[in-house]
């Protein structure tokens, strides 16, 4: 059995959110980085095998240079937004926001892999294949105590908990949204048209459709290879998993017209998708960041963004002299969830709006989708107001 330890900061989960929260924390700790410790029940090589695509803003991208991100990212210089049967639609452009890109799609093997040497090199602890199968107070110390399914005990002035899962998985929430959809994912081999495409630069779709949103994510610089994310009611996309790959690709090129056409598909999955709220993030000794916060609806890509806004504000916040003691801590952790309240409430609003105007067949709603497409199209302010929200959220 291995030796019970004692840390300052007890982080569960060792995905990006929680692995960044230790980097971070790692950067301003210095040779204190050794009071910091993470447990994740996943061996590195199973975390490394996880084929999932994810979509990080571009101010996500700068916030993890302090760290480490992956060579292989792609950037996302265009996105194009439009709705199926209806004349609406937008194009938002790295440029006019003097940004490199919009986006970077990474694969979240090659992140994890990143971010957890990242915080071994500053110092911190990470225990893999370690899950935390019971957690309590000490009653002599009123320490978090995490007790690891070999039976070792190890103690902590502050916990983090960071590992939420996908929606449905995670534990008892404050508010729980259930969509009636299931995203169908592959990656995909496809042809552009070439009117869209301009020099070198890449380019995301998000087609919006009476079953849900349909997005492809680029994951090659030539505009080659893309993520789909294809999202419906489960029934529907029990029939898409059945169907041929040529099947497919006809039900594809109905959806996006001549936009794009698929040429090839790879090993198709699906997932629930649903939105989990936290309304209060912390417990004593214990707070929510992440997944372990909330999980959204991939519409418009903010989960992971929002999570590692939870970890940069609270590694911001965290004074290592504070920690020692429960109510300098208790004071610290509040004014921690107070101060991510506003972004929080605004992303989520956003994302469950979108989900719900775009999901629809009401003709009256599609007048009005139409004509917000367009008009964020030909008011360039509107359009720059709304890419700023997505890239930077409503953090303080």
């Amino acid at each position: 059995m291995a030796e019970n330890k004692h840390f300052d900061v007890a982080i569960v989960g060792a995905g990006p959110v929680g692995l960044a929260f230790a980097g971070w924390l790692a950067n301003s700790w210095g040779v204190q980085a050794n009071r910091i410790a993470v447990f994740d029940a996943k061996s590195l090589e199973d975390a490394v095998k996880d084929p999932r695509i994810l979509a990080l803003s571009d101010a996500t991208r700068l916030r993890l240079g302090s760290l480490a991100f992956p060579a292989n990212a792609t950037p996302i210089h265009h996105i194009h937004v439009s709705e199926q049967n209806r004349f609406g639609q937008v194009r938002m452009r790295a440029e006019e926001m003097g940004l490199r890109a919009l986006g970077w799609t990474v694969r979240y093997g090659d992140l994890v892999k990143c971010l957890n040497q990242a915080a071994i090199d500053r110092g911190v602890q990470v225990f893999r294949n370690a899950p935390v199968q019971f957690a309590h107070r000490s009653a002599q110390d009123s320490l978090e105590v995490l007790e690891l399914a070999d039976g070792t005990e190890h103690t902590a002035c502050l916990r983090v908990d960071a590992e939420g899962g996908l929606y449905g998985e995670a534990g008892e929430r404050d508010k729980v949204v259930d969509y009636n959809q299931w995203a169908l994912i592959s990656e995909v081999k496809a042809r552009v048209e070439s009117s869209l495409l301009e020099s070198s630069n890449t380019l995301a779709f998000e087609r919006f459709t009476s079953d849900g949103p349909l997005a492809l994510l680029p994951i090659s610089a030539d505009q080659g290879l893309y993520s789909l994310i294809w999202c419906a009611p489960k029934n529907v996309v029990d029939q898409r998993l059945q169907l041929s790959d040529r099947e497919l690709f006809n039900q594809l090129r109905q959806q996006f017209g001549r936009r794009v056409e698929i040429l090839q598909a790879g090993p198709r999955k699906c997932f629930p998708l649903g939105m989990n709220w936290r309304e209060h993030l912390v417990q004593g000794r214990r707070v929510a960041i992440g997944n372990a916060a909330q999980i959204l609806h991939p519409v418009a890509g903010q989960g992971l963004n929002l999570g590692l806004r939870d970890a940069a504000t609270l590694c911001r916040m965290l004074d290592q002299t504070v920690i020692q003691t429960e109510s300098g801590l208790n004071d610290l952790l509040h004014a921690f969830e107070s101060s991510r309240a506003l972004d929080r409430k605004a992303v989520v609003r956003m994302t469950d709006l979108m989900v719900r105007g775009f999901s629809n067949t009401n003709p009256w709603m599609g007048a009005g989708r139409q004509t917000a497409l367009n008009f964020m199209e030909y008011a360039p302010f509107m359009r720059k107001q709304f890419a700023e929200f997505m890239l930077f959220g409503l953090a303080a």
